[in-house]
Order: C-alpha cells, then sequence, then structure tokens
C-alpha cells in the first residue's frame, strides 16, 4: 500500500514521510518540536523560579563593581580618582564585559543547540562562582582584567535563559516568562551597587570582624565572594531542578526512531531516505540567511537597547552638572537613590500591568505605547531643569520630577524589551533558537557598549561654554534616532505578531483534525483503520480459500505456508500503524 500510493501526504504516517505522524495535542500539552509526540517541559513555577534566579545572578553580576571600580583602579595605578587615566582604565574595564560578550553569546548559543540548554546554564553559572573571587583577590590591573574578561567569557547565560523561556511558552504565557526577566533586571540594578557598595572595605566599618582578616588585605573581596556564594547556591538550584528544554530530536547528535525506520524500510531507495530524513532536522541558523521579519526586530532591538543604556548614561552626567550649567548638581549618594525608584516602578509595572495589558490589546500595540511613553518622558527633561532650582521649588521637588522621570521610563523600558523578545521568540520559529538568542544579545552587547561612549563625547562637546541649549542636544539626537528605527521596524512588528495568531489558530485547527485522525486512524495513503481491515479481510479470505485447494496435494502445506506468508497484510503496531505486505 505504501509504495503504491500516488498521493504525497507529509503529514501522514508514512514510511517515506520526513516527519513522524503528529499526535494530537492534551490541553495544556507541549510536543516535541519537529512535530513528534515525544512530551517536552512545560513552563511550571519551579521552572520559572529556576530560570528567573539565573538572569538576576547575570544581572548582578553586570554592575557589581560599578560602585568601587574607580577608587580600585586609582589604588592599583596610584594616582588620583580625578586623574583622566583613572577615567580611561576604568572605561576600558567595564566595557571588557560587553566585549567578551559580543564575541562569546553566539558561541554559548551554537553550544546549547548542539549540546542543550542545561549544560550551557550550569556551565556558565559556574565561570560565574570562580570569576568574581579571581577578581576580588586581585592586586594589579593584569589580574582583574583577566578576571573580567573570564567572567564576560561565561556570559552566555542570558541569550540561553531566553532561549529556555522561548521554548517554554506560547502566546498564554509569554508576557509573564518575558516580564520576569525585566523584574529581574530591576532587582539586579539594585542588589549590584548595593552590594559592591556596602561591602567594600569591611576593615572599616567592621574592624573587629574583619580587620587582620583576608578581607583587610584584599578590600574588594568581600562584595565578589558574596556574589560567588549566590551565584553556588543557584548552580545547584539549577543541577537540582532545572529541566532540558531542548526537544531530543533537535539534537544533531541524536538519531530518532523515526530515522531508523526510513532507512531500515524495505525497498526505500537509501539516498532518497538520507535527502527526506534531512528534512526533519531543525533549520540549520548559521547556514542560511536569517529572515528579513527577524533581522529588522533584530535591528529594531539594538537600537531600543542602545537607546535604554545611553539614556542612564547621560542622565548620570547631566544630574552630576552644576545648576548654573543646566544640571542639578547631585552626588552619587543623591543620583543612587533616584535610580533605586525607577527600579521600583519597573517591579510593580511588571507584576501587575503588563501581563495584562499583553493579553487585552497585544504585544505589538504594547510595544509602540511603551516606546512612545519612553520617548515622552525623556524628551521633556528641559522640564525637569526647571526644578533644579531650589531657591524656587524648595529640595523635595527636584527629586519628585527625576523619581517621575525614572518610574516611567523604567516601567516603559520594562515593558518594551520583554515584548521586543516575545516577537524575536515568534519570528524564530522553527529556527535554532540558542543560536538566534547567541545572535541578538550579541548585536545588543554592541550597541550597548558603543552608545554610552559615543553620546556622552557627544554630550562634552555640546555643553561646552557658548552652547545654552546644547546639553540637551544629545538627548534629543539619541531619542529621535532611535524612534526612526522603531518607526521603520514597525511593520515587521505588526507582521511577526499577526502571523504568530494565525500559527496560533492554524495549530489549534489542527489538534482538532489530529484528535480525529487518531480516533480513528490513517494509513499512508489516507485509508481508514476500517476500510484497511476490510482489506486485510479479504486478503486472508482469499489466502485461506488457496490453503484449501491445495491441502489435495502432497506438497500443499508447502505452497499454502508460502502464498500466506506473502499475501499476509501484517500490522506493524509500534511503526504507527503502518501496514505492511
Amino acid at each position: 500500500l505504501a509504495q503504491t500510493t500516488s498521493v504525497w501526504r507529509p503529514y501522514r504516517t508514512h514510511p517515506f514521510c520526513s516527519r513522524p505522524a503528529p499526535v494530537a495535542r492534551m490541553p495544556g500539552s507541549r510536543q516535541d518540536a519537529d512535530g513528534g509526540g515525544t512530551p517536552q517541559p512545560r513552563l511550571t513555577n519551579r521552572t520559572l523560579f529556576v530560570l528567573a534566579a539565573i538572569n538576576l545572578i547575570d544581572s548582578i553580576n553586570w554592575n557589581l563593581l560599578t560602585p568601587y571600580v574607580d577608587e580600585m583602579v586609582s589604588d592599583f595605578m596610584g594616582l588620583a580618582q580625578e586623574d583622566p587615566r583613572v577615567g580611561n582604565i576604568v572605561g576600558l574595564l567595564v566595557g571588557l564585559y560587553s566585549v567578551c560578550e559580543v564575541f562569546c553569546c553566539v558561541l554559548w548559543g551554537a553550544f546549547s543547540d548542539r549540546y542543550g540548554r542545561r549544560p550551557a546554564l550550569l556551565i556558565g553559572l559556574a565561570g560565574s562562582v570562580v570569576a568574581p573571587i579571581i577578581f576580588g583577590l586581585g592586586k594589579s590591573l593584569p589580574v582583574v582584567f583577566f578576571a573580567r574578561a573570564m567572567d564576560g567569557f561565561f556570559c552566555g547565560n542570558l541569550g540561553v535563559v531566553q532561549t529556555c523561556l522561548g521554548e517554554l511558552v506560547d502566546e498564554r504565557n509569554e508576557a509573564r516568562a518575558f516580564g520576569m526577566l525585566g523584574v529581574c533586571y530591576s532587582l539586579g540594578m539594585v542588589i549590584g551597587p548595593l552590594l559592591g557598595g556596602q561591602l567594600v572595605h569591611p576593615a572599616r566599618f567592621a574592624p573587629s570582624v574583619f580587620g587582620g582578616t583576608v578581607f583587610d588585605t584584599f578590600p574588594y573581596l568581600l562584595p565578589n565572594l558574596t556574589y560567588a556564594l549566590f551565584a553556588a547556591i543557584v548552580w545547584v538550584i539549577g543541577a537540582l531542578f532545572l529541566e532540558e528544554t531542548l526537544p531530543q530530536s533537535a539534537c544533531r547528535h541524536d538519531s530518532t526512531d523515526q530515522d531508523e525506520r526510513l532507512l531500515q524500510w524495505p525497498g526505500a531507495n537509501s539516498e532518497e531516505a538520507e535527502k527526506k530524513q534531512s528534512l526533519r532536522r531543525p533549520i540549520a541558523t548559521s547556514s542560511r540567511c536569517l529572515p528579513v521579519n527577524l533581522i529588522v526586530l533584530i535591528v529594531t532591538y539594538c537600537a531600543m537597547s542602545g537607546c535604554f543604556v545611553a539614556t542612564s548614561q547621560l542622565f548620570v552626567l547631566m544630574v552630576s552638572f552644576s545648576v548654573k550649567r543646566g544640571g542639578f548638581g547631585f552626588g552619587p549618594a543623591q543620583i543612587g537613590f533616584v535610580l533605586d525608584s525607577g527600579a521600583i516602578g519597573q517591579i510593580f509595572t511588571q507584576v501587575f500591568v503588563y501581563p495584562q495589558l499583553c493579553e487585552n490589546y497585544g504585544l505589538y500595540r504594547v510595544c509602540l505605547v511603551s516606546w512612545l511613553i519612553f520617548v515622552t518622558v525623556w524628551g521633556i527633561f528641559p522640564l525637569y531643569a526647571l526644578f533644579a532650582d531650589t531657591s524656587r521649588f524648595g529640595d523635595s521637588w527636584r527629586y519628585v520630577a527625576l523619581s517621575f522621570l525614572q518610574v516611567f521610563s523604567n516601567a516603559a523600558a520594562g515593558m518594551v524589551f520583554p515584548t521586543t523578545f516575545a516577537l524575536i521568540n515568534r519570528a524564530s520559529h522553527g529556527m535554532e533558537k540558542g543560536t538566534v538568542y547567541g545572535i541578538v544579545n550579541s548585536v545588543g552587547a554592541m550597541t550597548r557598549g558603543l552608545y554610552p561612549p559615543l553620546f556622552s563625547m557627544f554630550l562634552g562637546w555640546a555643553s561646552q561654554p557658548g552652547r545654552p541649549d546644547g546639553m540637551y542636544l544629545p538627548l534629543h539626537t539619541l531619542l529621535l534616532s532611535s524612534t526612526a528605527v522603531v518607526v521603520g521596524g514597525s511593520r515587521s512588528l505588526r507582521e511577526v505578531s499577526r502571523l504568530a495568531v494565525q500559527r496560533e489558530e492554524s495549530a489549534a485547527s489542527q489538534a482538532v483534525d489530529l484528535s480525529e485522525a487518531n480516533t480513528y486512524g490513517t494509513c499512508g495513503n489516507g485509508l481508514s483503520l476500517a476500510h484497511a481491515a476490510s482489506t486485510a479481510t479479504d486478503i486472508e479470505a482469499s489466502a485461506a480459500s488457496t490453503a484449501l485447494a491445495a491441502l489435495s496435494s502432497p506438497e500443499g502445506a508447502v505452497t499454502h505456508r508460502s502464498t500466506t506468508n506473502r499475501t499476509r497484510l501484517q500490522w506493524d503496531s509500534s511503526d504507527g500503524s503502518v501496514p505492511r505486505t
């Protein structure tokens, strides 16, 4: 029956089919990415907690050294903190992490596509345990640069975490899952500077406890050791509870039973079978061009990411300017207080507002409206500067104005980035997502590394004497250029969101069809099981008649067995209900 079929039906249970017959989905279940019936891990609260903890560790690591890095570099160089050479080395040391991220994210994504998400995450966490300890024990610039580069090498966890979520979520829970990454980022922005700022030089604030100990000899060890302890705890949690999300059939070193049956089918052409077997493997992202919509989404994300980091850098510089130059005259403690208020606003939005907005209005509308809010609250920065004059408005109103800016801008950014990642996840449907997210984070790291120094230099030129309103020119240039990229990519945002909805509706319709197919059964050429059974009965009746006629001769038994073996329709239940003659 299989060899005489005249219509090619690629999704039927057929020995020459490039994919195994799909099984009807049960509510809430997930299946293998290649369409098979192998159940895959679902997004449970435990899995989301583990992935969120891993992402929180990476967010803390990114800015753990920010409060003390200038002091540490000045100590190692024997120069004052105001020396320009100290600032140059600080910039190189901080930016080294992003440089390593540019080159290593793609490698870790490809590694996770080949060997699994779980090994990649655990190896990255192990590196996050060792590298900070080396950094805290460093007493010279070469040692801390080596430790920072090592830390950047094991930085692939962010992209792999996003890949895991992309493989576990669907349109119903992707907003909550990717929104949790925004919550972890906000917490990391608070916890990182808190650890780095409060735990350095422990022998000074607690001499009775840390005086004369290793923490007195290495004053920057305690914050890094504390972070390494947190990372070790998360590693243990991941080793115990983290499930592998990469479908087994997607592993390049794995061969499935369907492939073996395809090659072992009697009469099958081996070259044709190999060709059709290759169709079942995941799309090799590195060996073909990315879809246009996915490329546009990546470019849009890079513009958004660079704009967010650059506005944060410009904010610190502008509010630290004196009031005469258009700033607020804030010091590090005041700046830290205002930045922490923004993190609180982002956490509140992610927990209570963002999932409901995505459910009611869709990802496309939420993304564009959130970006509009982000650009608007930053664009009116000159209005906030009016409250810098404490003689007219008092001291508290300037905190109110800047806290308003941070709360709403961070809340908007906390909705923009999870939405963008959810759309990227939809656009990369059917591709090697580890490699895709590696590319996304690699290019995003490049923009996060380039935008802040470029616009900081722009600010230094624009804020020179003789340019009264030049301090706001870099900010508005940044906002307008980034908005132009977002507007240019809005069509791809809408198409990806629309196609994802259509794909979900098609999957629901296909699930109903497959449920009916599993109820009645199908043969390779679309025959029902009842029809195939009737055909088998007719063949057995013919064989019985032949046997009765042959029993009259001595050699009839041999003829009967040979004829029956040739004509009997054998049912191979282990092969997905494929009739064989």
